[in-house]
């Protein structure tokens, strides 16, 4: 299995960093992809993942709630930092969020169509964070033509409807899915069944959203199978096929020359 969007460099996660890692590769998580939020925690994701070659792999991006003055020149700055420490495996987290504050929107907008052209034509995946704002984003993709990357829509938030059309006018994007599908009452878990299976992905967003039964306290890699058996309940398969599907989702997109 494969985390494809965890936070594992963050300070919740400093006096037990290598437990963590080893509960997770012990839970059959292979993998932990790491993206930034800010210019100041590139480099504890590069620091992260050099830890732990083979298992946690750098994407740098700006998150939409994590602007300062600059959001550009920001934007700009961490990904030259991400071509100087180069490899990494995508652009992220980038994206929309028009929750706590919408009056930064135009930025937002600035900024995410930068990002997305930039992990065009560098041919990387993007991990796409939407809240609230999935309306937008479908607003933007056909503004971009031919030049939307391939990439994941990170801890999908929008409706069904919202994603059986982004999943049919653009194949290239995956879906990620996460803790919040294993919540009482929460329709996540139906919207990956009515996807192609294909286009579906595991992660955590550790340490947030983390799923039943441990919901209330810290998120871990460890957690994917969790996740993986919600889905599996939700498509009606075995949990190992779901496993491998994800896995294999997660390897094409990331990992394409694999």
């Amino acid at each position: 299995m494969i985390d494809t969007h965890t936070h594992i460099y963050e300070e919740s996660f400093s006096a037990d960093l290598e437990d963590v890692v080893r509960r997770a590769i012990s839970a059959g998580v292979s993998r932990m992809l790491l993206p930034s939020t800010t210019e100041k925690d590139t480099a504890d994701v590069l620091r992260t993942c050099q830890a732990f070659p083979g298992v946690c792999y750098p994407m740098y991006g700006l998150h939409p709630t994590e602007f300062g003055d600059d959001p550009m020149g920001e934007a700009e700055r961490i990904m030259a930092f991400a071509e100087q420490h180069a490899p990494y495996v995508g652009v992220g987290e980038i994206g929309l969020d028009l929750y706590w504050d919408k009056s930064r929107q135009a930025e937002q907008v600035e900024v995410f169509r930068w990002q997305m052209d930039y992990a065009y034509e560098h041919d990387k995946p993007v991990s796409i964070h939407c809240r609230e704002a999935v309306w937008l984003l479908v607003e933007l993709l056909p503004q971009m033509g031919e030049r939307v990357p391939r990439g994941s829509l990170h801890c999908y938030q929008g409706s069904r409807e919202e994603a059986l059309v982004i999943a049919k006018k653009w194949p290239q994007l995956m879906f990620g899915f996460g803790g919040s599908s294993t919540y009482k009452n929460s329709k996540v878990s139906e919207i990956a069944a009515a996807l192609p299976e294909d286009r579906i992905l595991t992660e955590t967003d550790a340490p947030y959203l983390t799923p039943v039964p441990y919901r209330g306290k810290r998120n871990e890699p460890a957690y994917v199978p969790l996740v993986v058996a919600r889905l599996a309940e939700a498509m009606g398969r075995s949990v190992e096929d779901v496993a491998e599907l994800t896995t294999r989702n997660a390897m094409r997109l990331f990992f394409p020359e694999e």
